[in-house]
């Protein structure tokens, strides 16, 4: 009878032991999913933020290009005065 305790005993502590590592990795996976999840969203929100600089950047640059062109068209305009006023012995 003494031997059947113990052996009743025994058996139930390993499936508690089995029950509990199965919970804790249940647990630990349940965790790491979150932690994935985190780090996509986290991926997503940096992603999302570096489009929205490439679009700042892009409508900077063309904004520049802008103004080198009405630069460029400006001092073609004074150069043509220019030559027209201060060159007139050279036509």
């Amino acid at each position: 009878m003494e031997l059947t305790i113990a052996l009743a005993i025994s058996i139930l502590s390993a499936v508690m032991t089995v029950a509990n590592f199965v919970a804790n990795r249940k647990d630990k996976a349940i965790k790491d999913t979150k932690e994935l999840d985190q780090e996509n969203s986290n991926q997503k929100l940096i992603d999302y933020r570096l489009e929205q600089v490439e679009k700042k950047i892009d409508k900077i640059l063309n904004i520049l290009d802008s103004y080198d062109d009405e630069i460029d068209n400006h001092i073609e305009k004074r150069m043509e005065q220019h030559i027209k006023i201060y060159h007139k012995e050279a036509k």
